[in-house]
């Protein structure tokens, strides 16, 4: 998989949450600046769908094993996206899904 960010986080690091698109089974590379997807408003709700991902789960990490999730948002298209998350741990696993479930304030 190709991911749109990636780090290795630990405690000595800062944390980045990678995040991997998935469009009608195949990989989507979304940059600010890149043609892939190729229509120009599939990359902008990619955009969008990353930077939701990366606000709702900011610098979470692991406690026990200093690990940041990994989102994967797949589905048919760019405005029918899934999501799910893999960690670490089930116990962060749980806490960045419950992180993007959870209402804005």
């Amino acid at each position: 998989m190709i991911d749109s960010l990636k780090a290795t986080a630990g405690p000595w690091r800062d944390a980045m949450i990678r995040v991997t698109f998935v469009l009608d089974g195949r990989e989507a590379i979304v940059t600010d600046t890149g043609q892939r997807p190729p229509h120009a408003v599939d990359r902008v709700m990619l955009l969008a769908a990353r930077k939701h991902i990366q606000r709702r789960l900011g610098d979470l990490q692991c406690t026990r094993h200093g690990e940041s999730p990994h989102v994967i948002a797949s589905g048919p298209s760019a405005e029918r996206l899934q999501f799910s998350v893999e960690g670490c741990c089930d116990a962060l696993v749980e806490m960045a899904t419950r992180a993007l479930g959870s209402n804005p304030l």
